[in-house]
């Protein structure tokens, strides 16, 4: 089969690799759509490393089942569906606890073992999701968007909150399509200057869209008191991200931070004591509610797949994905 293989920062091919077997309880999915992710880029770049080189990267994937391993309905031969990434093992406290996202023997599809930018992906049948009323860039986006749920779940803003959104790539444009179901009194965007996804933004459901120097000066004007915003998401993808929550930050307001660059970062520890600031980092959430906010219409990705490319084209598509006109970049093998 053909498949995309990183082999070191920078170095990507795609080569003709064995189609992995299916064991028992496990299934085998042919790949239909695969999202290159802010994970994907940081391995590329060589800010985060991956369990393994080579791997096959690739977690955010949508594809149909062409075979299943003893102890699976084979009912589910044909459905397309989604998977979740992480392999735990069932049987430590962590997953006995609902924690399996965080199981200590895991394996992570694109991360420690082979994923979905490949023709063909295997993964355990209860890790899959049927997705019956998505076309395959949607259930791309199910991984992503369930992690956007989770972070805030673990911490969801008051309504009638001031919000700001700090990064408006893929995560960052949809926690604004989610945050506005949470009755925010204001739902602000930052982004560098001269943004090319600002009017997405704005479509998606920022108020307005600012760079950190402009929302100083209306955090001023438009906070209680000035001192600026209840919830701050950052979502930025970069290491300069978490102190800009920490300035914008009202006392005692929440920090949801969402970047996995794989970088060290400084920020103003200090401050973020004073103001009492809570901190809530998150990784992997619910599948089905993202499945069902996706089917409902609730959330809307129309405009955030802004190339796609096929297997063969990999490093291409890897080298558009940090353009900053992309929001998010899809391999269709």
């Amino acid at each position: 089969m053909l498949a995309v293989v990183l082999k070191s920062p920078g170095v990507i091919s795609v080569e003709d690799v064995p189609e992995p077997e299916v064991a028992s309880g496990w299934v085998k999915i042919r790949v239909e759509e695969v999202g290159i992710c802010g994970t994907d880029k940081a391995f590329y770049k060589g800010s985060y490393v991956p369990g393994k080189l080579p791997i096959i990267p690739g977690h955010e994937i949508a594809g149909t089942i062409v075979e299943v391993g003893s102890g699976v309905p084979k009912e589910l031969l044909g459905a397309r569906v989604t998977t979740e990434i992480n392999i735990s093992c069932g049987r430590c406290w962590f997953c006995l606890n609902g924690l399996r996202t965080h199981c200590p023997n895991r394996d992570v599809l694109g991360i420690t073992v082979n994923g979905g930018m490949a023709e063909y992906v295997i993964t355990p049948y209860s890790n899959i999701h049927v997705v019956r009323n998505l076309d395959p860039a949607s259930a791309a986006f199910v991984e992503p968007l369930a992690a956007v749920l989770e972070a805030i779940k673990l911490a969801p803003p008051e309504p009638g909150s001031n919000i700001a959104v700090i990064g408006i790539g893929t995560i960052g444009l949809l926690f604004l399509q989610v945050l506005r179901y949470y009755s925010p009194n204001t739902l602000v965007a930052i982004a560098r200057p001269n943004s090319p996804k600002a009017k997405l933004a704005e479509y998606v459901g920022a108020d307005v869209v600012l760079t950190y120097e402009e929302v100083l000066k209306y955090m001023r004007g438009s906070t209680p008191e000035g001192q600026g915003f209840d919830y701050v998401v950052e979502a930025t993808g970069s290491p300069e991200g978490l102190n800009i929550a920490v300035n914008i930050a009202r006392p005692r307001a929440v920090i949801a931070a969402k970047s996995t660059h794989g970088e060290p970062v400084e920020f103003d520890y200090t401050a973020a004591v004073v103001k009492e600031l809570r901190i809530v980092c998150s990784r992997c959430g619910p599948f089905q509610p993202a499945i069902r906010m996706l089917e409902r219409g609730l959330v809307s990705i129309r405009d955030l797949v802004t190339s796609t490319y096929s297997l063969r084209d990999a490093e291409e598509a890897f080298k558009k994905s940090f353009e900053r006109s992309q929001v998010k970049v899809h391999l269709r093998p």
